[in-house]
């Protein structure tokens, strides 16, 4: 018999005992007890958000999560996400008791859309979807970049041709130490790229004081933080108005393979070399640290997928989120 319940973990052994589920289900995309711990604690505390388990004979065979997006304008919305044992994912009904059991849970929050997301080559759980009036919303390609031989010779000038334009490149490490305005600058900048990465919906700013929350995040490398600087737009603080970004994070799953969180220039500076010269810069970085791939995934219709396959990177399956109107 499998029974469904909430969980509020806080040992690192009840967040060891869910990571293990995830990790069972997905090898090789491997969470931390970190990860989770930090992701947790610093949850928006106005947005709503429960985990949950499946138990069977007195042992974990799933863990999930029930949440309202913060990062989304979209009033009614909530999301669910999961992951099983690999027995239990081409079983039809125990997605359909996973589904029951949320919208039970979500019923006083009277929800009007339900999102929720898989990997295209989950086919038991695609099928399930698709048969239960989930609709494919967007589709999120990810690749892979193998750089233990990578080439920079195809790319000779290109950081040289942006410096000639007067743009600079430093990290985010760097610049915490030479501009007292980096936080302020920096959130101004993202919100403004933001603002064009495809999503869903659109997208909702992030309060400033849970944005600093994040440089605690485990995987915060400030050192793998390429950082596009405009010194002739500098207006009274001497250092440049902040143009782009290139974010390397750590995995401490899989140190060997280096994962990017976000590429974008700003609308005044596109299109003129800055995102492949950060990328550029990214990759020696990488390479130093002692990485052997850098992973990363684009909506699918991103300009930034394109200069992604100019490095060479290499299409994984895609990550696809799903909704249905309740």
């Amino acid at each position: 018999m499998i029974t469904f319940r909430t969980i509020r973990p806080t040992t690192d052994a009840e967040y060891q005992a869910l990571v293990d589920i995830h990790n069972a289900a997905w090898p090789d995309e491997p969470a931390t007890v970190a990860n989770w711990r930090f992701a947790d604690e610093n949850w928006r505390k106005d947005k709503f958000f429960h985990r949950f388990v499946a138990e069977s004979q007195g042992c974990f065979v799933l863990q999930g999560v029930y949440t309202e997006p913060f990062w989304a304008n979209a009033p009614g919305k909530y999301h669910y996400g999961y992951s099983a044992l690999p027995e239990f994912e081409a079983q039809a009904d125990f997605h359909t008791r996973v589904y029951a059991y949320v919208l039970a849970q979500l019923a006083e929050q009277q929800p009007t859309r339900l999102s929720t997301g898989t990997r295209e080559d989950r086919s038991h759980r695609v099928a399930w979807l698709e048969a239960n009036g989930f609709v494919p919303k967007m589709r999120f390609a990810e690749s892979e970049l193998d750089i233990t031989n990578f080439d920079f010779s195809r790319f000779n000038g290109a950081q040289e041709r942006v410096a000639a334009a007067g743009v600079e490149m430093l990290t985010l490490a760097e610049l915490r130490e030479k501009d007292p305005r980096w936080m302020e600058k920096l959130y101004d900048m993202l919100w403004e790229i933001e603002q064009d990465v495809p999503q869903v919906d659109p997208p909702k700013r992030e309060p400033f004081d849970q944005f600093i929350k994040g440089f605690d995040d485990p995987d915060f490398w400030p050192e793998g933080w390429q950082m596009a600087i405009d010194p002739a737009a500098a207006g009274d603080d001497g250092i440049g108005a902040y143009v782009g970004v290139s974010m390397l994070g750590k995995n401490q799953a899989m140190p060997q393979r280096i994962n990017t969180w976000l590429t974008g220039v700003v609308r005044s500076h596109r299109r003129k070399g800055i995102a492949l010269a950060m990328k550029l810069r990214a990759i020696e970085f990488a390479i130093r640290q002692g990485g052997t791939t850098i992973r990363t995934d684009n909506e699918e219709n991103n300009p930034m997928l394109g200069i992604n396959k100019v490095l060479g990177f290499v299409e994984i399956p895609a990550g696809v989120n799903y909704e249905k109107v309740l």
